[in-house]
């Protein structure tokens, strides 16, 4: 009995060694303004755990060696990454995801003839020939001049293309390449970025991977903050080095709390 004992309590812990929580950040090819990277869904295919990108793209999941990660969103063309060693051992892993296109199956091209009224298949009313005469044009007929200069322009992309992105079509109707700005970012406190970490990385990984005690995740995050300048790698996006950070500095941070007892 007690060596079946022995048995599966070294089954259970190369099991658990071979789990382990790695982070990651998404970045779009092509265009990120108008991707919500928070809507991106990071499925493990292979455990079924599922995780979402914070608004910069960063996130955290558990995963196992050769384990399927499938990156699904809105605006995206889905991906499956597989869980390498050297992916593995690093716990970091940066990903580049590409905005989804749309294809056609057929694109005709149209010019526009020089009497624009044939452009817009409109016979010109009796007040628009009085309206001609007086070398008067009236809003409502220009509007409709502007919009089939419109339509001409987006099927000549197609047409030069053979297909057009979902943002590059909503762009080439709206303009809005000249018109979104991103927004200016939020400065955080030091207290809001500790409190961001700690559900960033979950307080489960604290307490059950680096053992810290379930009271003190807080006060140690806050050590690690202080002494390691948290601060400047958060506005850098260095999620890697603050992993790394957390990971070594776990052990010396029990014997401190070890020497205060």
């Amino acid at each position: 009995m007690k060596k079946y004992l022995l048995f599966f309590t070294f089954i259970l812990s190369f099991v658990q060694a071979q789990n382990k929580l790695i982070s990651g950040k998404i970045m779009i090819d092509g265009d990120e303004e108008l991707i919500n990277l928070e809507k991106i869904n990071i499925l493990n295919s292979n455990s079924d755990v599922k995780t979402t990108a914070n608004s910069d793209g960063i996130f955290s999941v558990k995963v196992n060696l050769n384990d399927d990660l499938t990156f699904i969103g809105g605006g995206i063309e889905q991906r499956t990454l597989k869980i390498t060693e050297a992916i593995f051992n690093k716990g970091f892993i940066n990903i580049h995801l590409t905005v989804e296109v749309i294809e056609l199956n057929e694109a005709k091209v149209f010019t526009l003839n020089k009497d624009m009224l044939k452009n817009i298949g409109k016979e010109k009313s009796f007040q628009e020939k009085m309206n001609d005469e007086m070398g008067i044009v009236t809003h409502d007929f220009k509007a409709k001049l502007n919009l089939k200069e419109t339509e001409t322009s987006v099927r000549r992309t197609i047409g030069q293309v053979g297909g057009l992105s979902a943002i590059g079509l909503f762009k080439t109707i709206t303009g809005a390449h000249k018109k979104i700005k991103p927004l200016p970012k939020i400065q955080k406190s030091k207290q809001d970025q500790i409190d961001d970490l700690k559900r960033f990385y979950t307080e489960n990984y604290f307490v059950e991977d680096l053992k810290i005690p379930k009271g003190k995740v807080t006060e140690f995050i806050d050590y690690c903050y202080t002494k390691y300048n948290f601060g400047k790698l958060l506005n850098e996006n260095n999620y890697d080095e603050i992993l790394n950070t957390i990971k070594e500095q776990a052990p010396k941070y029990l014997t401190k709390l070890k020497s205060e007892e």
